[in-house]
């Protein structure tokens, strides 16, 4: 099984590596087209690579577990920041393709631009917590797959996960990225069906998975709408982590301004949300659905793995491997490529080398996809709960980022002092997140957000009022957005 398991493993690796290297010469003759595809990237390769982006082995091995231990209301804990995604998608896609801005620092330098600047600094920082943390996330699901396969070190699984990774995204850019991207959504997509087919089929169909949940009195267990908590600390909830997707990633800023048209950014962003809010009902159900096979005895982290190696035929078993990995590589590469992206267009172009030229920018581009995985790798061995740091990512970046990015958009009173002072106390409350000096959980994370926004709205008050032309470059009801009648694009 695991001579078998290693020769498809290698196969699939091979045909990422040809796919990536195909487009080595189309990428390499700009930054633009090894960043952004040129901008011209169809609704086919957008909805595809944010489903593979957005539907990481991470989040379908941890919400499946999550789901395994507290039923099928945990999928709310992923999914609202779908639904929230709705409201950024309706609200603010639009206005950032009028702006042509390709990243959140670049957007809140159009609205702080004093000081050089440096607003994008802190929020170069914020972002890059996201990323490593997203990045160590899906490091970290694998790495619980290959030891459990084939009973290597679990550090030494994350490291070959590491190398492969990274070898594979620096070849050909966002290019290479798309085009395994379909590849790999295809698989995942597939894979997730046929487990979750396969777990009703020897569970003894739905009949008696609902019959085991009947008799052990938990048919809370399959009730979506189960939370295992009262309204506000759903709220809480929402305010501390899904309000992050009011700003999105910085992985789909990207695309958004790679896509071709305007109509191919807003129904290319909307169209893979939808289905992601579906496909997301698959692991969930996954994790409930395994307790009736394991009668909740199995660990919860490597219950798929046992599930696929030692129940079902090895043919299917190694399709429905590969299928999770490529999950969790199509998802770790775009988060890695974005920070490489990001170093080299607003640290190096903006601060270091202002003259630097396409050859210049792709070397440090790939660079900073090798030290975002390094960082990734150093997280992926440290961490027993995947959701935990797919949060924890989640909260710091919008403690430190989230209140400068709001006032961009809504206030006329904020300035960059303001926004600066208040983006530093957020980095400090981050710092003391990270030496266990504050919580990390959903009070913790309010309270973070809280102090920065009332430093910058203290500071901001008590100094000098923005020029009304700085604030118009983003302020949601200026004339510019409103002359260009900024509305839904309809649909062909």
């Amino acid at each position: 099984m695991n001579v078998l398991s290693l020769y498809g493993v290698i196969l699939y690796i091979l045909v990422l590596f040809s796919l990536s290297a195909f487009c080595i010469k189309k990428a390499l003759n700009s930054y633009e087209e090894y960043s952004y595809c040129g901008r011209s990237l169809t609704i086919g390769f957008i909805i595809l690579t944010y489903m593979a982006t957005w539907i990481g082995g991470g989040t379908i091995v941890g919400l499946a577990g999550k789901t395994y231990q507290g039923g099928v209301g945990q999928y709310w804990m992923i999914a609202i920041s779908f639904v929230v995604q709705f409201l950024f998608v309706i609200l603010f896609l639009p206005r950032i393709r009028l702006l042509r801005q390709s990243s959140i620092a670049g957007f809140l330098a159009l609205r702080y631009p004093d000081y050089g600047e440096l607003i994008r600094i802190p929020a170069i920082i914020g972002i890059l917590i996201r990323n490593v943390t997203m990045t160590g996330m899906q490091f970290g699901a694998l790495g619980y797959m290959i030891t459990y396969i084939f009973g290597i070190n679990s550090n030494l699984s994350v490291l070959l996960i590491f190398i492969t990774i990274t070898a594979y995204t620096v070849l050909s850019g966002l290019w290479g990225v798309v085009l395994t991207d379909v590849f790999q959504g295809i698989l995942q997509t597939t894979g997730i069906i046929l487990l979750i087919v396969l777990t009703i089929k020897l569970s003894g169909g739905m009949d008696e998975i609902i019959r085991f949940y009947q008799t052990t009195n938990s048919e809370s267990f399959l009730n979506i709408l189960s939370f295992q908590a009262n309204s506000t600390q759903v709220v809480k909830y929402i305010l501390a982590f899904g309000i992050f997707f009011f700003m999105s990633d910085q992985a789909d800023w990207e695309r958004i301004y790679s896509s071709k048209t305007d109509k191919t950014a807003y129904w290319g962003f909307l169209i893979p949300l939808i289905i992601a809010l579906i496909t997301l009902l698959l692991p969930a159900y996954l994790g409930v659905f395994q307790r009736v096979l394991s009668l909740g005895q199995a660990d919860s982290q490597f219950m798929i793995y046992q599930f696929i190696f030692e129940r079902i035929d090895i043919k299917m078993a190694i399709f429905i491997l590969i299928g999770l990995i490529a999950a969790i590589m199509s998802s770790a590469d775009s988060f890695m490529l974005a920070s490489g992206i990001l170093f080299s267009n607003d640290i190096i172009k903006r601060f270091i080398n202002k003259d630097a030229d396409d050859k210049e920018l792709i070397f440090w581009t790939r660079t900073f996809v090798i030290i975002t995985g390094a960082m990734g790798f150093a997280f992926a061995i440290n961490i027993s709960d995947i959701i935990h740091i797919w949060l924890s990512g989640i909260g710091m970046a919008a403690v430190i980022v989230l209140p400068a990015y709001l006032l961009a958009w809504f206030s006329k009173r904020a300035n960059s002092i303001g926004c600066l002072s208040g983006m530093g106390a957020g980095m400090l409350y981050c710092v003391f997140i990270a030496m266990e000096l504050a919580p990390d959980d959903v009070n913790g994370i309010l309270l973070g957000m809280a102090i920065n926004l009332m430093i910058t709205l203290a500071v901001s008050f008590l100094t000098g009022k923005p020029p009304a032309s700085t604030v118009n470059q983003t302020f949601y009801w200026s004339e510019k957005f409103m002359e260009n009648k900024i509305n839904l694009p309809k649909k062909n």
